[in-house]
């Protein structure tokens, strides 16, 4: 297997998506879940958990035809590249409330929800 993108505790921005809709959301790396079979290759995927850091933010998956959201879940390692913090700063002391433009109702400008597909289960 080759390197991983990310390891548990990095921040992370979505990316590489199916659908634009998922791409620039920011997560945490949780923990590694194991290759998972994601249906965008013929070979499974390494897969992380992730939780969203942006409020009003949510993974958004397609499982047997529904939409489901959710604040956390597994994210591929294809789609994801860690956030690396400036010199001499804990990922703990990154604000992230500053990365992005707010429009007046609070909601992101910059940044789209997440559309994943669920890995298929056995």
């Amino acid at each position: 297997m080759s390197k991983l993108n990310c390891s548990p505790g990095d921040l992370a921005i979505t990316v590489n998506c199916i659908c634009p809709e998922n791409l620039g959301n920011i997560v945490k790396v949780v923990e590694y879940l194991g290759l998972k079979d994601w249906g965008m290759s013929d070979e499974s995927l390494p897969t992380w958990e992730v939780e969203i850091q942006v409020e009003n933010r949510w993974l958004l998956y397609e499982l047997d035809g529904y939409a489901q959201t959710s604040k956390s879940g597994p994210v591929p390692d294809r789609c994801l590249r860690r956030i690396a913090p400036p010199d001499l700063m804990d990922v703990d002391e990154v604000d992230l409330s500053n990365l992005f433009d707010n429009d007046s109702d609070g909601s992101l400008m910059v940044v789209r929800p997440i559309h994943f597909l669920r890995p298929n289960h056995p």
